[in-house]
């Protein structure tokens, strides 16, 4: 007999199980389907239990003895054991070994967290890429149920999520991904499939390694590529490196020669250094850096010494100047980050012969050497470096550097200043002005850290984070330590504001004076000079009435009205404005626009709520 009745009555059911048992009676469903049970009552007896089980429920009477709730439980019994004898169990086709993968991973968490990360994996938009990594920062891809979309993030429109999610996401899970990666993989596909392989050679065993082989031998270009680069841990695969080296692809070339630099045997290192003879020499130059052999580094260094002093030979022969200098530029790109006494030697030579290099237009290679030697923190060095300092301002930063390290804080400042006081008076001087720039440049760098700092968003949404630039200065105790204090007059004397707020001294009133005439006088918000301002009378120890005043001065002037937003020093001061202000800050809110114009709503309301002030809100 047809099963369609019984399997209504199932559904309907199903249906008050959830919406619950009281509701069943007087169900128009239910009603409807009574009188067809009542018949086939009549011809067989469970039928017409089923219709009494149902007229239980839609028309129940104070004599039953059942709940509703029991009603439903009886008829449901009744109706899944009618099924069960009618229905059909047997298994269609054959049977075969059920293949599975096993899995470290759980469902652990609650979908209320799991959505805002599917979300991102599964759609397009801003803001995405931070919750991915977040996510991933929070263990929280160890759930089963974000593998697959972890997969499938290899092909996101935003490629800063593919790669976050390529050598971190998939990575994270270890061998239990290659599997899944595996199964999906074509090796004549594209950059997707070249991902795919890239995270199969990062974690897979010794299982993988034929499948990437094949790939690297006879995939499309991109798996090639991926391929050997991944072969680049197993030395097995050296002679088929050695023959990539040599395709006539130069991707697959170039892919070639970083997988044997990555490899570092003397093999390797001899091929890297053969291909500096030939045409591949900006290929091989490239991947030598990368190499960590010293064979190699000692070869380059030898080859970089005869070059240059081929250059006196092949001076006024300007072609082969020209291409010497071209293969001196590859060996100083393969020697990048390498140090050795012999390169060292090479470098007090090019020192040594300044002018002569420098009549070839050759400053890169001064520019190589400077930067080498004040890694070395000797005397010699500090001396060559002197030399340079001398010889043009440019190298200014690379001789002051090297002398912070060695020398004590007066003798730097007498150094740099005292004995040469008389030179920086004069203000029309262009080699004298450089020279003090590049010198405000370098010490500048040395005592005020600048970079972005993450601020809830207090203005906006209060889930969200911003950045905002924040120009800090070292603390005082180590400006102390590390610096004569007849810097900060000097600075003073040369106009140097931003220096002058690093190196302010608590309760110098020369120096605190000059901080409000500068604020006053020349300070915007377009710039983070306000900021220090406001930072440097701090750390001079000025009134805070004063400061507040002279923030307020500031943003009341009409030249400080076309901020797009206030960085870290002066939103930091505004959250500390007392709520005395609110009359006059409120007059001048409405100039601002854009994100500063929300900072400053944001101020007023805390002005409003608190009474005092909005120290709360400070960022943290």
């Amino acid at each position: 007999m047809s099963t369609a009745l019984l399997q209504e009555l199932h559904q309907e059911l199903r249906r008050l199980y959830i919406a619950g048992s009281d509701l069943a009676a007087g169900d128009f469903r239910l009603k409807r389907m009574l009188p067809q049970f009542q018949q086939l009552g009549e011809r067989a007896p469970v039928f017409k239990r089923l219709a009494e089980g149902i007229t239980a429920l839609v028309e129940p009477t104070d004599s039953l003895q059942h709940s509703p709730a029991e009603c439903l439980q009886d008829v449901t019994l009744l109706l899944e054991s009618v099924l069960r004898t009618l229905g059909s169990t047997a298994v269609s086709g054959e049977l075969g070994q059920l293949h599975s993968r096993p899995t470290s991973l759980t469902t652990f968490l609650p979908y209320r967290k799991l959505a805002d990360v599917e979300r991102a994996l599964t759609t397009t938009g801003s803001g995405r890429h931070e919750i991915i990594v977040h996510a991933f920062e929070e263990g929280m891809f160890q759930d089963l149920r974000l593998m697959r979309l972890a997969i499938n993030a290899l092909q996101d429109p935003y490629t800063d999520i593919v790669d976050y999610t390529m050598k971190h996401v998939l990575p994270g899970y270890g061998e239990q991904i290659v599997p899944h990666l595996v199964e999906s993989f074509d090796a004549t596909g594209g950059k997707l499939e070249a991902r795919k392989l890239k995270v199969i050679g990062q974690v897979g065993g010794e299982d993988v390694l034929d499948l990437i082989y094949q790939a690297a031998e006879s995939g499309s270009d991109d798996v090639r590529i991926a391929g050997i680069g991944a072969l680049a841990k197993h030395q097995r695969y050296e002679s088929s490196l050695l023959e990539w080296s040599k395709d006539k692809k130069k991707s697959i070339r170039e892919a070639a020669y970083f997988a044997l630099a990555e490899m570092g045997t003397d093999t390797a290192a001899a091929r890297l250094h053969e291909a500096f003879s030939g045409k591949d020499i900006e290929l091989a130059a490239e991947a030598s850096a990368k190499c960590a052999s010293s064979q190699l580094m000692v070869k380059l260094v030898n080859d970089l010494g005869v070059e240059l002093h081929r250059a006196v030979e092949l001076k006024d022969d300007k072609k082969k100047i020209e291409v010497l200098w071209a293969r001196i530029q590859h060996y100083l790109t393969g020697l990048d980050e390498k140090r050795s006494e012999e390169l060292y030697a090479r470098y007090k030579y090019t020192v040594e012969q300044y002018a002569f290099f420098i009549s070839l237009g050759w400053m890169e290679l001064i520019d190589y050497a400077a930067s080498y030697l004040s890694q070395e923190n000797t005397e010699e060095a500090l001396h060559l470096l002197q030399q340079l300092e001398q010889n043009n301002a440019r190298y200014v930063p690379h001789a002051f550097r090297a002398a912070f390290q060695q020398l004590s804080p007066a003798e730097l400042f007498d150094q740099y200043v005292e004995s040469m006081r008389n030179k920086w008076k004069i203000a029309t001087n262009k080699e004298t002005n450089k020279r003090k720039q590049q010198l405000f440049s370098v010490v500048e760098g040395l005592v005020i850290e600048r970079g972005y700092k993450l601020s809830p968003t207090l203005w906006g949404a209060q889930h969200e984070q911003s950045t905002l630039f924040a120009a800090e200065l070292i603390p005082l105790e180590q400006m102390a330590a590390q610096w004569d204090n007849r810097w900060l007059e000097w600075l003073m004397e040369q106009g140097a504001t931003e220096l002058v707020c690093a190196f302010a001294s608590p309760g110098h009133k020369a120096c605190q004076q000059f901080m409000l005439q500068q604020l006053t006088e020349h300070a915007g918000f377009s710039t983070s000079t306000a900021g220090l301002l406001l930072a440097g009378l701090e750390r001079a120890e000025v009134d805070e009435h004063v400061r507040h005043e002279a923030l307020m001065t500031l943003l009341e002037h009409k030249r400080n009205k076309m901020g797009y937003v206030f960085e870290w020093n002066v939103w930091e001061q505004l959250c500390q404005l007392p709520a005395t202000y609110q009359e006059r800050l409120a007059a001048v809110a409405p100039n601002y626009r854009y994100t500063a114009g929300s900072q400053l709503e944001y101020v007023l309301r805390m002005m409003q709520a608190d009474g005092t002030g909005v120290n709360a809100g400070k960022p943290v």
